[in-house]
């Protein structure tokens, strides 16, 4: 009899969780339907992409063209900044951000890339954004075979800092062009002339598109494996135990 009890206060203990989630899960629909109403009225020219509760009661993530910001329940005040978890010491919005660049870099075709192989077994992934014309580029691109001995791919994609028309832009895009783009890179970066043609502006445009939703404030922009981003240059024996899963991504911000 008591089992039966207990079977009885299981099933409604259930039951009331099962109620309960279906009426949070309710009113959540209810928000974003008025959210996305509102905004539509009161900012008829922002595109709304998604819409997600935050830890927040009453607060929500709005995402728009990569772009995020959050709003209140009932779509009437919005703002823009980073939502910060002091108990745990997390940018959530940071961890937003990091996501979608990870999104992004799938979405990158390898012909945009110039890729350098690990020496040996595969122990981590690393993204560059880089500029030939950049002293600091450079700098960086000198520290690519000691990553490559340390088991890490590095992934080079080339956005000229200058924009179209830059030296930066002609001499990246006739490193794609070539047929040997790590060679003509090296060239590139020791300040040496190129004499192949420049065939691939449509290429760099699309790099320099996908480097503004990426965030890139300037180059060098090292991308780590959780998706977060490092501006400027780092030296390899800072770069690998972060790289490798070693040590946090915070230990280089």
């Amino acid at each position: 009899m008591m089992f039966s009890r207990s079977l009885t206060l299981g099933a409604l203990a259930v039951s009331t969780l099962v109620i309960s989630m279906q009426s949070a899960l309710a009113d959540q629909t209810a928000d974003e339907q008025l959210i996305r109403k509102n905004l539509s009225q009161y900012m008829a020219s922002l595109p709304i992409d998604t819409v997600s509760p935050t830890p927040i009661k009453g607060i929500y993530q709005i995402i728009s063209k990569g772009q995020i910001a959050y709003v209140t329940a009932d779509g009437t005040y919005l703002f823009a900044g980073n939502l910060l978890d002091l108990k745990n010491q997390v940018n959530l919005t940071g961890q937003v951000k990091d996501q979608q660049r990870l999104v992004l870099l799938k979405s990158v075709p390898a012909s945009h890339k110039v890729i350098y192989a690990p020496d040996g077994a595969k122990k981590g992934t690393v993204t560059i954004l880089t500029d030939p014309t950049c002293p600091f580029c450079e700098k960086l691109h000198r520290e690519i075979p000691a990553l490559q001995k340390a088991g890490i791919e590095v992934q080079t994609i080339l956005t000229p800092r200058a924009g179209a028309g830059s030296p930066g832009y002609v001499e990246s895009s006739q490193i794609m062009c070539g047929k040997q783009q790590p060679a003509d890179i090296d060239t590139a970066m020791a300040g040496r002339t190129l004499s192949g043609d420049a065939c691939q502006d449509k290429m760099i445009n699309e790099n320099m598109q996908l480097a503004e939703q990426l965030g890139m404030s300037g180059t060098p922009y090292i991308i780590l494996p959780d998706g977060s981003a490092v501006p400027g240059y780092r030296p390899a024996d800072m770069l690998i135990p972060v790289i490798t899963g070693k040590v946090s991504s915070s230990q280089l911000q």
